[in-house]
Order: structure tokens, then sequence, then C-alpha cells
């Protein structure tokens, strides 16, 4: 005897145990079916997931078909004569940014060409004073003491 197994409800917001055991019945969509095998270890986990599936009993017929004989599959030899062409997808037409900055770099090096580079002398670099930084010293209480007595 064999089990076909529907599920009727989802898994949603179930127990960690119970969406493992959906899965390992082979389901895991609504109204997705299996069919297993009738043996203890089938019934345990359609047990525990009774409330999300449908179960039915389908008996096995005894009696054997007989296997359909099926014609030979014959490859007829095909000429290279008779044999289609094989056609050459013809190439997309490319977007012609890249033609864009060719032009864009012709224009700056006309530009260029046209008058002579002047050469930029670099900028002695000033030396900077580093700065010191000078204690601010409390005045001598010691002097102020002395004074008083």
């Amino acid at each position: 005897m064999k089990l076909k197994v529907t599920q009727i409800r989802s898994v949603i917001g179930r127990k960690e145990d119970q969406k493992r055991t959906i899965i390992a019945l082979g389901l895991g969509k609504i109204s997705r079916s299996r069919i297993h095998d009738d043996n203890p270890v089938i019934r345990g986990m359609v047990f525990k997931v009774a409330h999300l599936v449908k179960i039915e009993e389908i008996k096995e017929e005894k009696t054997a078909k007989k296997p359909v004989m099926e014609k030979p599959v014959v490859k007829k030899a095909i000429d290279k004569k008779d044999a289609p062409k094989k056609t050459v997808p013809k190439k997309k037409a490319v977007k012609k940014e890249t033609s864009k900055k060719a032009t864009e770099t012709k224009v700056t090096e006309k530009k260029t060409t046209a008058k002579k580079p002047t050469e930029k002398k670099a900028a002695p670099k000033k030396t900077t004073a580093k700065k010191t930084t000078t204690k601010k010293v409390a005045p001598k209480k010691t002097e102020a003491k002395k004074a008083k007595k």
C-alpha cells in the first residue's frame, strides 16, 4: 500500500522540526503531492504534521503491465548538399558613445597642437618656520610667600 501526502497548509509560523518534516516528505508548497511507501517512518512523519497535510491511501495493483515495445529510431543519413545552411547571426549595432569620446580627444589635440605649450616653472617652495611652543610658566609662589613674611 502507498500513501499520497498533499500539503494543504503553509509552514509559516510553525516550529522548525515541522518545517523540516514537510521538506523531508518532499513537500514545501501548498497543494504539492508526493506518493510514499506505507511504512512506520513515513507514518510517523505524517502524524507529526497531520494538521498541515491531507493523507490518502492508494492500493497497488498486483497485475504487472507488459512493457510496450517501442519502435526503434532510425537515423537518416544526411548528405551535405541536403543539410540546411547555418545562418550566422547578425551583429547588433554598437552604440557610438566611443566615437563621441574619440572626437572630443581630437578636438583637444587640435587645440594643443595649434598653440605652443608653455612650460610652467614650479614656484620655489617657501620654508615655513616651525612654530615653537613656549611653556607658560606660572608665577613663582615662593617669591609671593617670602614677600608676605
